[in-house]
């Protein structure tokens, strides 16, 4: 009797399992939306580069640990101080991407007037300079440089050494004149160091966010989880042209593969490896390649979040060393550095958000590899 007791309990216990996950799994599966927003991954790209990837490669933080109180350089925020551009323009160059190596002391330095991720159109020209020491410099080819671009299309280039030092934090210019083949004078000179994010120690902290502007309509993504198996990822990117109500459209999308195992979704991708013959066509690679994400998920109503981490330097030797020499960290502080996946999505499909303000068209266009539609 009492063995019947047990039968009958434990088989009471596998249909409400059953019963649940079967409940969960229904609750999953229809079309999910999320809106595709500006982030420190998709400031600069173009709309096909979006619809080219899964939503995955463009929605994810990084969290930095380290074992003590380190000062992280922040690329994404504005540096401080300025190097002043005069002559024939007069003006303040405030933004800059540096590259430098601790141990061979050779660096490169990007400098522009222009603020590249917001896509804001200048008063005035838009200036670049570029910068290097490179031991091998004259071998490859790589030479300093100082462009202007005008808004009427005239520019100005020169080509000369330009005088400066850079320690992966701070960029001193000394003064000092560079002259263009037509003999047009200007002078440069001035101090600019990035900005730091405070890491406090045994403390997990993002880096590199970037969520102070939602202005900006990257689109929309929907999921379609279906019943056989099938995940259906859909970009739509949608502009206005005009007062008639002309609308151009853009939409691509990925198609994976799911399945449920306990409160884990694993979404597997497919990809097949194609070599490319210039006189041929397109070839055989080395197959077809599967990549698999394991999303937690949590259901709060109509919502769906799902959550993944992956650790970027497990089991590799040398990882945490260079991150540290490229985010200005002190050697050996670096404990972790992961990617983080928080992606929420609404039964509920958005309301078209903000539209792409007009300048950005006129800006990005000269810009091409930010342009939008390219």
């Amino acid at each position: 009797m009492n063995k019947i007791k047990l039968i009958l309990l434990l088989f009471s216990f596998c249909l409400i399992s059953c019963e649940k996950e079967s409940s969960i799994q229904e609750d999953i599966i229809g079309k999910w939306y999320m809106p595709q927003t500006l982030n420190r991954i998709t400031l600069g790209r173009s709309i096909n580069d979006l619809a080219e990837h899964s939503l995955n490669a463009w929605n994810y933080s990084m969290m930095v640990t380290t074992n003590s109180n380190q000062s992280l350089i922040d690329r994404m925020s504005d540096p401080e101080g300025s190097v002043s551009i005069t002559g024939t323009v007069n003006d303040e160059i405030k933004f800059m991407q540096g590259w430098y190596d601790p141990y061979s002391k050779e660096s490169s330095v990007y400098i522009t007037n222009y603020k590249w991720n917001m896509f804001e159109p200048n008063d005035g020209p838009v200036i670049s300079v570029n910068m290097n020491n490179y031991s091998g410099q004259d071998e490859w080819g790589w030479s300093d440089y100082l462009n202007i671009f005008f808004n009427d299309g005239n520019y100005i280039e020169i080509e000369q050494e330009i005088d400066y030092s850079f320690d992966g934090r701070t960029l001193n210019i000394p003064n000092q004149t560079l002259i263009d083949t037509t003999g047009t004078n200007l002078t440069l000179g001035g101090i600019l160091t990035y900005s730091t994010i405070d890491i406090p120690a045994n403390t997990p902290t993002e880096i590199f966010s970037y969520d102070e502007d939602d202005s900006w309509d990257y689109g929309n993504w929907t999921i379609d989880i279906q019943e056989n198996g099938r995940w259906v990822e859909i970009y739509t990117w949608e502009e206005p042209y005009d007062s008639s109500g002309w609308t151009h459209t853009y939409t691509d999308s990925t198609v994976a593969e799911w399945r449920l195992e306990d409160d884990t979704i694993f979404v597997t991708y497919s990809y097949d490896d194609v070599w490319v013959n210039s006189n041929d066509g397109p070839g055989v690679g080395q197959g077809t390649w599967l990549y698999e994400i394991a999303y937690t998920y949590d259901m709060q109503g109509d919502d769906l979040t799902l959550v993944n981490e992956f650790k970027m330097c497990e089991d590799e030797e040398y990882c945490l060393e260079w991150f540290e020499y490229d985010y200005g960290l002190g050697q050996g502080s670096l404990e972790e550095l992961k990617m983080v996946w928080t992606l929420v999505f609404s039964k509920v499909p958005p309301l078209r958000s903000k539209e792409f303000k007009r300048p950005l068209n006129n800006v990005a266009k000269r810009f091409p590899p930010y342009n939008l539609l390219k």
